[in-house]
């Protein structure tokens, strides 16, 4: 359950549509296209009923014109597509989106991380009572959430999405921009077979 006094706040998934050859193309050379986009669908899934069980949601998805696809997948929600560019850039519009809302604070989790849940929210948003940002790092070097309480500038710029230092230069901008961070414990996401064995994730 949500801590008492927990406010309710914007949490964005985003996802793409569950399309063999598009989603998981690393895990696809392992264990096949199809069986890779069973395993995000099923992930994803997962994310979505426990995440959502507390939390409206609201899915950013590509690519466009896949809304249908989406809802069928996930179930009912606000969905918006998300714009052209890199990851970063796509993070910086939707976060902007919300903050325009006047959604405070907010917080961006992935569809492929099977430890988000509830809990890992709620602690989330009570870490950005007093910071600036919070991060969820990831085993690979990445991370599988980041709230945010605040515009800060900056904060996706220059990061090498994709690779292993992509928490590091977070940090790094986090740095630059005096902003205040909270880590929460490092997860797993699921790119690789290891990351399948690791969570005891059986191929479809």
């Amino acid at each position: 359950m949500v801590p008492a006094g927990t406010p309710l706040t914007a949490v964005l998934l985003l996802a793409k549509a569950p399309r063999p050859g598009v989603v998981k193309t690393r895990l696809a050379e392992a264990i096949g296209p199809e069986a890779a986009a069973a395993v995000y669908r099923s992930l994803g899934r997962a994310v979505v009923q426990r995440v959502g069980a507390q939390f409206p949601l609201t899915v950013w998805y590509e690519p466009r014109g896949a809304v249908e696809e989406m809802r069928a997948w996930l179930g009912d929600w606000e969905y918006q597509p998300q714009p052209g560019g890199d990851l970063g850039e796509r993070l910086r519009h939707s976060v902007a989106v919300h903050f325009e809302r006047g959604d405070r604070p907010v917080v961006a989790i992935g569809a492929d991380a099977p430890g988000v849940d509830v809990s890992i929210v709620s602690d989330a948003i009570t870490a950005l009572r007093s910071a600036d940002v919070v991060l969820g790092p990831a085993v690979d070097g990445g991370y599988y959430l980041i709230g945010l309480n605040r515009d800060v500038p900056g904060v996706f710029d220059g990061i090498t999405w994709g690779g292993p230092t992509v928490l590091d230069e977070t940090l790094t901008n986090l740095g630059r921009a005096h902003a205040s961070v909270a880590l929460l414990p490092v997860l797993r996401d699921v790119d690789t077979v290891d990351d399948m064995h690791a969570l005891g994730i059986q191929c479809p």
